[in-house]
């Protein structure tokens, strides 16, 4: 160890421009920082810094070195975040990703209601959004993604937990207001709302009918579709798993029931192979939670 650390110094001298800096960053006075350098220096027998009153610029080794530096100082840090991950007591801040149409799902309610009571010292932390944001640059321990690009990064280590059937949906305020709706090319005459462009084929038996609504409403938010959908300003793309009790309830109706439509694949994603023991925890009850309610 007393041979790496001048090494991690180095690296935070050349990250940070300066002794100081690096010094502040290290919780190290200066004196220490340009002593190990120093040592550095007279250990191998080559100048690595060139300084100035105003500069400190590295010499062509100090480039060289610096290169293997920042790639130690790296694996360190990965080796740390590791150790966290190892941790055996689930307990903790789990930060969880996840679209905001999914509260309303009773299995992701179930999943929640798990968590809290088997695991009290885990504090879930979510982080709403709609878009597919890079966990591996942003403090996710895992998340709920779905769709066709759920996958798309390489190195996400993904779970299915379930494929969802979508329904065109309306409240009955709104179906109210209109003849009823018994073929899909009547859909082209309604209001729409919609995240995402309403482009898809319908299929009963052996027919088909693709659909592109140019003229929808759009919303940001998954959730807020689906509000304003109870509210009766329109028909909607809703996901089954997440509609149930506004259906049972009577605030939402399905259109043309006998007609189907693309399923959308859930999963559980990680962005790292090797879990905390709370993740651990958070990923089985997710897991069992969802293939009860697909029972």
């Amino acid at each position: 160890m007393q041979e790496i650390k001048p090494l991690l110094v180095f690296a935070a001298v050349l990250e940070h421009g300066s002794m100081n800096a690096a010094a502040a960053a290290l919780g190290m006075t200066p004196s220490a920082v340009s002593q190990h350098i120093s040592r550095l220096e007279t250990l191998h027998g080559i100048k690595l810094l060139n300084r100035s009153t105003r500069s400190l610029v590295p010499t062509d080794a100090g480039r060289a070195l610096g290169g293997y530096c920042r790639r130690l100082q790296d694996t360190l840090s990965d080796t740390r975040r590791t150790i966290g991950r190892l941790k055996t007591e689930p307990s903790g801040e789990l930060h969880i990703a996840l679209t905001s149409g999914i509260i309303d799902a009773p299995a992701f309610q179930t999943a929640l209601r798990r968590l809290q009571n088997e695991f009290p010292k885990i504090r879930p932390v979510f982080r709403f959004s709609d878009t597919l944001d890079d966990l591996q640059h942003t403090p996710t321990d895992l998340a709920i993604r779905g769709g066709g690009h759920a996958l798309d990064d390489p190195n996400l280590v993904a779970r299915h937990l379930a494929t969802w059937p979508y329904h065109i949906c309306a409240a009955p305020s709104y179906l109210d207001t209109l003849p009823p709706i018994t073929r899909p090319e009547q859909l082209h005459a309604c209001r729409w709302l919609h995240f995402l462009p309403v482009r898809t084929t319908l299929h009963r038996g052996g027919e088909s009918c693709f659909i592109d609504i140019a003229d929808s409403m759009f919303c940001n938010q998954l959730s807020a579709v689906r509000s304003l959908t109870v509210e009766g300003f329109g028909l909607s793309l809703q996901v089954g798993g997440e509609i149930g009790r506004h259906l049972s309830e009577g605030r939402l109706k399905t259109v043309l029931p006998d007609w189907t439509l693309p399923p959308v694949n859930l999963y559980l994603v990680t962005p790292y192979r090797i879990q905390s023991a709370k993740t651990e925890a958070a990923v089985r009850i997710f897991q069992e939670s969802f293939a009860k309610a697909a029972e």
